[in-house]
C-alpha cells in the first residue's frame, strides 16, 4: 500500500488545479484580463475535476517508464483541453467535462501503446534469459 505523502499531495493539487488555470490563461490569450470578481474563480471550480481525466493518463504512461511520452502527451494536450473547455464551457459543468475526457482519449491511448511495450520488452527479456 503506498502512503500519501508531500509529493503525492502536489501532484493531486497539479492535477486539479492545472485545467482551471489552462481556462484562464486561454481567455488571457484571447485577449480577456483576468477578473476581479471572485464569483468567476469560483465558476471554475466545476473544470477542477475535468483536468483529472488527462492527468491521470499521463500519471499511468509515467509508471510505465516513459516520462517523455507522458510529458510530450500533457504538452500537446493541456492546452488543447483549455482551449477545448473555455467553448464548452457556455454549454455548463457537463460540456467542460465532456470537452476534457474527449481530448484526453489519445492520452489513454499513448498509455495503451506504453503498457504494450513495457510487457512485449519484459516478456522478450525473460524468453531471452530461458535460452
Amino acid at each position: 500500500m503506498t502512503r500519501f505523502n508531500a509529493k503525492s499531495a502536489i501532484l493531486l493539487v497539479a492535477a486539479l488545479l492545472w485545467l482551471p488555470a489552462g481556462i484562464a490563461l486561454s481567455g488571457v490569450i484571447r485577449g480577456f484580463s483576468l477578473p476581479a470578481d471572485p464569483e468567476i474563480w469560483i465558476s471554475l471550480i466545476p473544470a477542477a475535476p475535468a483536468g483529472l481525466p488527462l492527468a491521470i493518463a499521463c500519471r499511468l504512461i509515467h509508471r510505465q517508464n516513459m516520462p517523455g511520452l507522458a510529458w510530450a502527451n500533457f504538452v500537446i494536450l493541456a492546452p488543447v483541453s483549455a482551449f477545448v473547455a473555455l467553448f464548452a464551457g457556455l454549454l455548463g459543468p457537463i460540456g467542460i467535462i465532456l470537452g476534457a475526457v474527449v481530448v484526453s482519449l489519445p492520452a489513454f491511448g499513448s498509455f495503451g501503446f506504453a503498457y504494450w511495450k513495457t510487457k512485449r520488452s519484459a516478456s522478450h527479456k525473460r524468453s531471452g534469459q530461458m535460452r
